[in-house]
């Protein structure tokens, strides 16, 4: 009887350890383990992206804020975070800067005033705004023609005359 019991007894304490190694199996790196192992793998990638990318980790899955310099980084993080073993999903919440306008003024401004040398008009100050030139100052009628070639030229969105005829 007592050899019976002891079997139980020993049985009984198996069973509590497999299940305990069974639970201990499945449940898998923490989420700091994860987070670590993500920014690694960005720092791994580049030391840049890593920078601009902030990675936080809940129940598995990868959370990524912050803002990138192009689609391009935005994907390399992405991937990089889905690349980490055990991580169950990965939610992007990167923004992309947008990109650098450089803006067309001093081009078309340029262009403008070389044209009105090529024609030899003087006394005409051009202004540009937003690809907008606007023409100011006194002008002969017989030069007006060409101050007006000069500017549309240069192609710009619009050209305002408010030359004064002499």
């Amino acid at each position: 009887m007592q050899d019976r019991k002891s079997l139980q007894l020993i049985t009984a304490a198996i069973g509590v350890c497999l299940a305990a190694l069974l639970g201990a199996c499945q449940k898998g790196p923490d989420d700091a383990a994860l987070t670590t192992s993500v920014k690694s793998q960005l720092a791994a990638q580049s030391p840049a992206l890593a920078s601009m990318v902030n990675v936080e980790t809940k129940d598995g899955v990868v959370t990524l804020t912050g803002t990138v310099d192009n689609d391009s980084a935005k994907s390399q993080a992405e991937q990089a975070a889905k690349g980490v073993a055990n991580v169950k999903s990965v939610v992007s919440n990167l923004n992309v800067k947008p990109p650098i306008v450089v803006s067309e003024d001093p081009k078309i401004k340029s262009a403008v005033e070389a044209g009105l040398a090529k024609y030899n008009v003087k006394g005409v100050t051009a202004n540009v705004s937003d690809g907008q030139v606007t023409l100011t100052g006194e002008i002969p009628r017989a030069k007006l023609q060409d101050a007006m070639k000069a500017a549309n030229e240069a192609n710009p969105k619009k050209v305002v005359n408010q030359l004064t005829i002499k």
